[in-house]
């Protein structure tokens, strides 16, 4: 099953915090969307963790099912594969990005056009 999680920075003035984590299950019809306070890096990583947080409480959509996750942001990708980041910071969230590949089994890999960051999702 493909699963696509990623971001949207600065959609609307109107909206606080004006960044949206994303994500979007295609074979069962979800599409989430909603506002976080966090930029960057930081913000993709919210996006796969509530993903991953959604997998983790719904399992009976996701039995029986090999489990590919796709990103469009290059450096979230390496840093979960290759179980290291660049900042300190940032080592709590990679942590449970990997505990839960333990418990859930996912594969993570990067997409150039991800239909879970498009600013359009409903």
């Amino acid at each position: 099953m493909e699963l696509y999680f990623g971001s949207v920075r600065g959609l609307n003035v109107q909206m606080k915090p004006h960044n949206l984590v994303t994500f979007a299950i295609p074979d069962i019809g979800v599409k989430f969307k909603a506002p976080f306070p966090a930029d960057d890096i930081v913000l993709e990583y919210a996006s796969l963790l509530t993903l991953l947080e959604f997998i983790d409480i719904n399992p009976q959509l996701f039995t029986n099912r090999t489990l590919e996750l796709f990103s469009d942001n290059p450096d979230l990708v390496n840093q979960v594969n290759c179980s290291q980041v660049d900042r300190e910071e940032l080592l709590p969230l990679l942590q449970k990005a990997l505990e839960y590949q333990a418990r859930l089994n996912y594969s993570i890999k990067w997409v150039a056009d991800n239909p879970a960051g498009a600013a359009e999702i409903d």
